[in-house]
């Protein structure tokens, strides 16, 4: 599969015949838009997650969105096409974003980490913590009115030690940094999968509280 562009040569997942170099950037830049912020995550390796990738698995979705979703890692199909969410579990997103009445390209959809973890297992706090850089800024340039965290690992990168069980549903404002953000917890599409019957009619009903928040 072609791999993304980047305007600097660079190790960028497996088969790249460029040499592996641990620990780039040592602090990730400020850009002016999402494109150039993409060409140097294309290249990272701050955390041991790079050495298993096909490639970086950045944000997709409007710049200028107001709604932000933020999942937890890359999975298998996600790893192949280097797009959040495509597969079974992106397709519940789709429904749940389509049932709402809201346009998928009217969002902005990223991950806490970029690469994906070995057998799909929930991402470490030292890869949170190195790919922390890269979350803030896309948070500073989409600039949404509110996040939706799907799961627990995106919950609590807003809102440490917080359960996605006792607060889905409910909008926490928080400062994060210095910005006040609107946080919706819900949970996140691989769950519903598991539990379809039960936890779908709790997130389509967090799902339709979307527009409310927005005004």
């Amino acid at each position: 599969m072609p791999r993304k562009s980047t305007s600097q040569p660079c190790w960028r997942g497996k088969g790249d015949p460029y040499p592996f170099v641990p620990g780039i950037p040592l602090e990730v830049p400020r850009r002016r838009s999402l494109k150039q912020l993409y060409s140097e995550m294309a290249c990272c390796t701050r955390c041991e997650l790079a050495t298993g990738r096909t490639q970086v698995v950045h944000g997709i979705g409007s710049a200028s969105a107001s709604v932000m979703f933020v999942g937890e890692a890359p999975g298998e199909k996600e790893d192949l096409a280097g797009e959040p969410f495509v597969g079974n579990a992106g397709r519940l997103l789709d429904r749940l974003l389509e049932d709402t009445g809201i346009s998928r390209k009217a969002v902005f959809i990223t991950n806490i980490v970029a690469c994906r973890p070995p057998r799909n297992r929930t991402p470490r706090v030292k890869e949170v913590r190195a790919h922390a850089p890269w979350i803030e800024e896309q948070l500073r340039l989409v600039k949404p009115k509110l996040v939706v965290t799907l799961g627990r690992i995106a919950l609590t990168y807003f809102v440490p030690k917080a359960k996605v069980s006792e607060l889905r549903g409910v909008p926490q404002r928080i400062t994060h940094g210095d910005r006040a953000l609107v946080v919706l917890p819900t949970f996140h599409p691989s769950a519903v999968l598991r539990d379809y019957r039960v936890l779908y009619p709790r997130v389509a009903e967090d799902f339709r509280k979307i527009a409310q928040l927005l005004g």
